[in-house]
């Protein structure tokens, strides 16, 4: 991967989480902070490596995974650009509960925990800019858990593809974040499970599919499934 032409001081002032802090705020972030452009496949930290800070992804996508005793992988979240991910971990100060690697040619902003820690000391304003960060992957955590208790393998991917298309030009094409294998783990399913899913509603003319790309033919058909019980 090229070497990136980002700046910290020209980057922080972009990232939502730290919009709006002063100078003498941004100072103390870019003193524990740079700028990593990574090749697809790089493992960022593994689960149980020690705490060092959180990341922002710049550009690309990276995945957060677990693995079991037995050596089996689940994917956990698909982190975009335009997100954050790690930050929680940074006030236990232990390890990572979970490994990341990037998807895709990544390029990621890292912030080192003793960055993240003074400034909290510093300014309690950050602390609760960073509870709310926090408090939306909470949410999007319970989200999850509700999906995979309650919902069908149906449901699961109809609400995984209406949430993939929100912002999308008019809500009519998905393209999957990742290769099926990893979306299927992302919704605790086999990749036959999803793949005999998404024929499912081909043959029910809702969507059509061409390699990652999704075309979303009937929505309101599709969220009316989306409710049933």
């Amino acid at each position: 991967m090229t070497h990136s032409t980002l700046t910290v001081p020209g980057l922080l002032p972009r990232i939502p989480l730290f919009a709006g802090l002063t100078r003498e705020q941004l100072t103390v972030i870019a003193a524990g902070s740079h700028v990593r452009a990574v090749d697809r496949g790089t493992i960022l930290f593994h689960q149980g490596d020690r705490v060092r800070g959180f990341f922002f992804v710049v550009r690309g996508q990276v995945q957060l995974t677990v693995s079991a005793a037995d050596g089996a992988e689940k994917v956990l979240e698909i982190v975009p650009a335009g997100e954050s991910f790690g930050e929680a971990v940074v006030f236990d100060g232990i390890t990572y509960p979970v490994t990341a690697t990037a998807l895709v040619d990544t390029e990621l902003l890292s912030v080192s925990s003793r960055a993240v820690l003074d400034l909290l000391d510093r300014d309690p304003s950050f602390a609760r800019r960073m509870l709310a960060n926090m408090a939306v992957r909470l949410r999007r955590l319970v989200r999850d858990v509700e999906s995979y208790s309650l919902r069908t393998s149906e449901q699961r991917v109809i609400g995984f593809l209406l949430h993939e298309a929100r912002g999308e030009d008019g809500g009519q094409e998905v393209v999957l974040p990742a290769a099926k294998q990893t979306v299927a783990s992302r919704l605790n399913l086999t990749p036959e499970t999803l793949s005999r899913t998404l024929r499912g509603l081909t043959a029910d003319g809702l969507i059509s599919v061409r390699g990652r790309c999704v075309a979303l033919h009937d929505v309101p058909r599709l969220a009316a499934r989306l409710e049933w019980r």
